[in-house]
């Protein structure tokens, strides 16, 4: 199950908070630092990534997709797998396992996850789906002498065949904790359980009271309880759990995470790890995790769905950094998009018109008279940024809230932003099939040069930034386009373009690193049957309210000093209450009644607040009181947004 190569940048992260950035005043474009590249890492449709280092050498063990010769109903019938090095360029492995080597395999093989022991190497895989006992299948294991293979079946059966504390045989994990001992999680159909492995890695150990399966199912709560694919890591001595929530088919599908101080639990939720975003993509989940050898990098990768795609089973393979609290709480993770084609390919790209190649780790274009290329997003308020070199003739730069695209100079509707040569400026305008120019601003360029383009598009105010990241080179107002596709153009130009990413400008609520709470609970909602499309990202937080005087309190990174309108998105309704906010203890703006008959969503100009200085403000939502209508003081909030005056 697998979708996701992505680039995620050090400038829009700050303490792996949610962040906006812009450059403070005074300060030239510095190069951004990749983490990694492309919309998916491997070309294909895969699912259900684990991913293990050894020595050096990262691999990843994914599902893949029925082929030809594999009916849909059964699933395949072999594994490839995945190592790089740099985490940007990958060597595929085909077939290292399948049924010419498992001779119990009958059809459905998935799900596999690898270890290392005592010089040899293991790949543990669910087959044959089974749902009792007394069948056929379960959780198998191969062996090997090196990672890549040649693999063979370690007992010629399978290792757990049973159905134990209602754990479905699969979506195994193998876990090694400090001393030594080894330990496998599974586990679907809503419970989860652990095993502990003898030292030969291939069969099962009793704990001290006989038994040999434990159940570690993390403690439900009817909100987004565990579904399938448990893996445990650990870190400063607390055991860390993920695990997929909601349906695998459809985008409630997300990763949770449970902590514990023992390797057999209790499994206690925390909260949500990654989920569906309708700017980016959706049923992010299945995941594993792995943390650098070399530093305190930790790694998410999951599977996940392109937006556009209505297919289940299209799933293509991410991963993202992800870090953690003081109090080693992880913080959400925020899928990023975007490319610098160090990988050497332009896997996730949607070409319309013209010769599109990757080299030199650059995208480029010849000479075409409108040609374009997509990645399948939803933004709207956005910074979006690219290294765009132009030619000497016609004009080259950024498309943004793009829908209907087609082959054609015009044929989509949205706005591009670019670099004209000849004419020495840079231009601004919308097609819809047609083209309107908007404005343009005078700038000396230079034909084959590189340009660093950055758009800050919030509402109807647009923002273009060429090079210097202190002052727009052109500021408009235009209410046309809302949202759509990010993408590169270039007309009657050949052009370059390189490390292209995206990200909302606005803050969302259920990613914010939520710094204090008080009253009863902070979560999330918009869940139902799917995230809530009314509800930016599809998803809002939650304060269940019991007193006045309760809050629940946001980091936001202030892009740069200046005046602010700021806007909350909220949901209104029954049990609603009233909240005042304030900045860094000081009160802006009035209170605000979030009270209405029925459910409704509004973005609400909470306050004018200029700002001295860039940075982390504590942005607080303290309960004011209640409407006279209203019988609790819950606070509904989708986002935050900041809208420069």
């Amino acid at each position: 199950m697998g979708k996701g190569k992505k680039f995620s940048l050090v400038l829009f992260r700050v303490s792996m908070a949610i962040c906006l950035f812009v450059a403070l005043p005074g300060l030239t474009y510095a190069a951004p630092v990749p983490i990694h590249s492309g919309p998916q890492f491997v070309e294909g449709y895969y699912a259900d990534p684990d991913v293990q280092n050894f020595n050096g050498t990262y691999w990843v063990y994914p599902t893949r997709p029925s082929q030809v010769g594999e009916p849909s109903s059964t699933g395949a019938k072999s594994i490839d797998i995945f190592s790089s090095t740099d985490l940007v360029n990958w060597t595929k492995y085909s077939n290292v396992i399948s049924s010419a080597n498992i001779s119990w395999l009958q059809h459905a093989l998935w799900a596999p996850s690898g270890a290392y022991r005592n010089g040899k190497y293991y790949i543990y895989f669910a087959a044959n789906a089974i749902n009792g006992d007394g069948q056929l299948g379960g959780i198998g294991v191969a062996v090997a002498d090196n990672p890549q293979g040649p693999y063979t079946d370690a007992i010629g059966a399978p290792l757990i065949n049973v159905v134990r504390n209602g754990a479905g045989p699969m979506d195994q994990d193998v876990f090694i904790d400090d001393d030594g001992q080894a330990y496998m999680y599974y586990g679907s159909w809503g419970e989860a359980n652990v095993v502990k492995l003898n030292a030969d890695m291939k069969s099962l150990g009793t704990w001290p009271d006989g038994t040999v399966y434990k159940k570690v199912t993390p403690a439900k709560t009817g909100n987004n309880d565990f579904f399938e694919g448990p893996k445990v890591f650990k870190r400063n001595g607390i055991y860390y759990m993920t695990y997929s929530a909601g349906v695998w088919v459809d985008s409630t599908y997300k990763v949770m995470y449970a902590t514990s101080s023992s390797v057999t639990g209790p499994f206690v939720p925390k909260g949500i790890m990654l989920h569906s975003d309708s700017t980016t993509a959706y049923g992010p989940g299945h995941n594993g995790i792995v943390k650098s050898p070399d530093s305190e990098d930790w790694y998410i990768f999951y599977h996940k769905r392109y937006l556009n795609n209505p297919d289940w089973d299209a799933r293509v393979l991410s991963y993202d950094k992800f870090g953690f609290n003081a109090d080693n709480s992880i913080i959400p993770v925020e899928m990023a998009v975007g490319d610098n084609f160090n990988d050497g390919d332009d896997v996730g790209w949607t070409k319309h018109g013209g010769t599109w190649t990757v080299s030199a780790g650059q995208y480029n274009v010849a000479s075409n008279p409108g040609a374009k290329a997509l990645l399948d997003t939803n933004f709207s308020n956005m910074i979006y940024e690219a290294d765009v070199t132009p030619g000497s003739t016609g004009n080259a730069g950024l498309v943004f809230r793009v829908s209907n695209p087609g082959t054609g100079a015009d044929a989509y509707q949205g706005y591009f932003a670019g670099l004209d040569v000849p004419n020495q400026r840079v231009v601004i305008g919308k097609a819809n099939n047609n083209w309107t120019s908007l404005a343009t601003a005078s700038m000396s360029l230079t034909a084959n040069t590189k340009y660093h383009i950055k758009i800050v598009a919030q509402d109807a105010s647009i923002k273009v930034y060429v090079d210097d990241m202190a002052a727009s080179k052109i500021s408009i107002t235009d209410s046309s386009y809302v949202g759509g596709k990010i993408g590169v153009r270039t007309y009657n130009s050949a052009a370059k373009f390189d490390n292209i990413s995206v990200e909302s400008s606005q803050y969302e609520t259920e990613n914010i690193n939520v710094s204090a709470t008080s009253g009863d609970k902070h979560l999330l909602f918009g869940e139902g049957s799917g995230p809530d499309p009314n509800l930016s990202g599809g998803y809002g937080a939650m304060l269940e309210a019991d007193a006045v005087n309760d809050y629940v309190t946001y980091t936001v990174n202030v892009p740069e000093a200046r005046s602010y309108s700021v806007r909350v998105g909220v949901k209104k309704g029954p049990g609603r209450g009233q909240f005042q906010m304030s900045v860094n203890a000081a009160n802006h703006g009035p209170v605000q009644d979030l009270y209405a008959g029925s459910l409704s969503y509004a973005e609400l100009n909470v306050a004018n607040i200029t700002f001295s200085s860039a940075g982390n403000k504590s942005f607080k939502f303290n309960v004011a009181g209640k409407n006279d209508l209203s019988s609790g003081y819950f606070l509904a909030l989708d986002y935050i947004k900041l809208i420069p005056n």
